[in-house]
């Protein structure tokens, strides 16, 4: 049995969410009522930081240092972490706590992330929201781990730091972030399509060229 390889377990590709399936979900929520704009704020969150279900949960207020664009999130095995957050979560954070977040029932328990009652929310109480979004929206694939792919794998394609994205992410070993290269590779392909400098280039416009006549010291090969 020595000479004997055990065989590979086939990987598969890590699904993400496009930017149309994001506006639909989105689209979806009232950012003008307190449980839409705590919504959209869970959301856009988890979309720009890949935060896991259970540190969204346990984020805690004094951990959100949203003028400083960074959460303090405790992650697998009690280590904490900086996570960085763009100026759209920035911007939702600020809307949602300053304006629609109630008054915590528990002064131990001051999560950032409440029932309209003050009470912290479960997870199961989550997943029902995005059950319910992808029901309304039409994106029935969406769920809350799917926006952690689709954090990393545009994280890559933007153009981020494979290290970097591992901290973030608070994988301790860089296998774990290799399955996001592949699909970020195809992303940055397709992107080039839309963005190629030459077909964009208006200074250069080659028109069809035809075929070269046969003499007129014309070579083959």
């Amino acid at each position: 049995m020595a000479p004997l390889r055990p065989p590979k377990a086939p990987r598969k590709l890590v699904d993400v969410l496009t930017d149309d399936e994001v506006a639909r979900i989105l689209a979806c929520l009232d950012a003008d009522t307190a449980s839409g704009c705590r919504d959209m704020a869970m959301i856009v969150v988890y979309l720009d930081s890949g935060l896991r279900l259970s540190e969204l949960m346990g984020l805690k207020l004094a951990d959100a240092h949203i003028d400083q664009c960074y959460l303090k999130v405790m992650g697998k095995g009690a280590k904490e972490r900086i996570v960085p957050i763009g100026s759209l979560a920035q911007k939702i954070l600020q809307r949602y706590i300053y304006h629609f977040r109630p008054e915590s029932l528990y002064n131990d328990h001051d999560y950032v992330f409440l029932t309209l009652e003050g009470k912290p929310l479960s997870s199961n109480a989550v997943k029902l929201v995005f059950s319910r979004l992808a029901r309304k929206s039409g994106v029935k694939r969406f769920h809350a781990h799917l926006c952690r792919h689709t954090f990393a794998t545009r994280y890559l394609a933007n153009g981020g730091n494979i290290f970097f994205l591992q901290q973030i992410l608070g994988h301790t070993s860089l296998e774990m972030v290799k399955r996001y290269v592949t699909v970020a590779s195809e992303e940055v392909a397709l992107q080039h399509v839309k963005f190629s400098p030459m077909d964009r280039m208006n200074a250069v416009r080659l028109k069809a060229l035809k075929k070269p006549k046969r003499g007129n010291g014309s070579r083959r090969g």
